[in-house]
């Protein structure tokens, strides 16, 4: 998909939204970016100081009707108050997902169920010596560095297993 498809696109993602009587900002930047480095996210929405830039990530350019969706999701966020995924996000979400035929979700839907795009292997465990409770991490942290110096939430003392 050219650049120019991908404006397209969102400028017609922007004008149907608007035909929703949903109140988008009027500082949205009309190019799309598109993020070669994302692999957790399928898109984001971003606050500058002129008003806000659309991102995808560049695999999400290979399936239409999920960049539609991605789209529309972060557009939305540029309503006033929908920076997160709350209440008022939800409610526009819907009433747009309703309308346009579109699953707006904070997830994506892989293999039906919605999940995170890349689910990291856990590759530290930690174990409370009290309570005897498991703790999983998946990157390299104070925590797992230094495990003797934290608590577990019942009080005891922590140890590195893996």
């Amino acid at each position: 998909m050219t650049q120019q498809e991908l404006n397209t696109m969102l400028s017609s993602q922007e004008e149907e939204l608007r035909g929703l009587g949903i109140p988008l900002s009027r500082e949205i930047n009309p190019q799309v970016e598109v993020n070669t480095r994302a692999k957790r996210r399928l898109g984001c929405c971003l606050r500058t100081g002129k008003g806000f830039t659309i991102q995808v990530s560049a695999f999400v350019l290979e399936d239409r009707q999920l960049l539609r969706a991605t789209l529309v999701h972060e557009l939305l966020h540029t309503c006033w108050g929908c920076m997160n995924h709350g209440k008022r996000w939800k409610g526009y979400a819907a009433r747009a997902g309703e309308a346009l035929g579109l699953a707006i979700q904070r997830t994506v839907p892989l293999d039906g169920q919605p999940q995170r795009l890349r689910q990291d292997p856990v590759k530290y465990l930690l174990r409370c010596q009290s309570c005897g409770a498991v703790i999983p991490r998946r990157r390299m942290s104070k925590v797992v560095k230094h495990p003797q110096r934290y608590r577990c939430p019942c009080g005891g003392k922590l140890e590195r297993i893996l």
